[in-house]
């Protein structure tokens, strides 16, 4: 039988702009596909997260997903970020029992910045072994951990 992941799909982390460690996104923001019909809501706004997986479409050579910002004073669309990531997609036969799938070749990525600061594609080739290939930073407000001594 095949034990192998089965699905080329990325794995997106959330980090930081400031301090660079990873955030939880916790119940403040929703992730849904833009122009994708019958799309569903990839994280609901009671999920907490790290990090989430954001499926492409191998019939088409790029995919878009909106940021909607839950938290009450960023609600409002005009907050809303959306990042674009351009590339091929290319069909893998991986063997007799796992069948095949697509390989995917990240080519370029285009957002906002209205929270997101930077999206980094830690590596383009996305396969189905099971690791972080993107980063998404964001502007967040945090306190000094260390507060300077009077």
């Amino acid at each position: 039988g095949c034990l192998d992941n089965q699905s080329a799909i990325p794995l997106a982390g959330f980090y930081s702009s400031g301090s660079g460690r990873g955030i939880s996104i916790g119940s403040v923001m929703q992730i849904h596909g833009v122009g994708a019909p019958g799309d569903n809501l990839l994280s609901a706004s009671s999920a907490s997260a790290s990090s989430i997986y954001l499926p492409m479409r191998s019939a088409y050579s790029s995919v878009s997903w909106c940021l909607h910002y839950t938290q009450s004073d960023l609600a409002d669309p005009a907050f809303n970020d959306t990042v674009t990531f351009e590339y091929t997609s290319h069909p893998y036969f991986a063997s007799q029992e796992c069948g095949a799938m697509y390989i995917y070749k990240i080519k370029r990525v285009e957002y906002t910045t209205h929270l997101v600061d930077s999206v980094v594609v830690v590596d383009s080739t996305v396969t189905n072994t099971d690791i972080e290939r993107l980063r998404f930073y964001f502007r967040t407000a945090e306190t000094d951990e260390n507060p300077p001594e009077e």
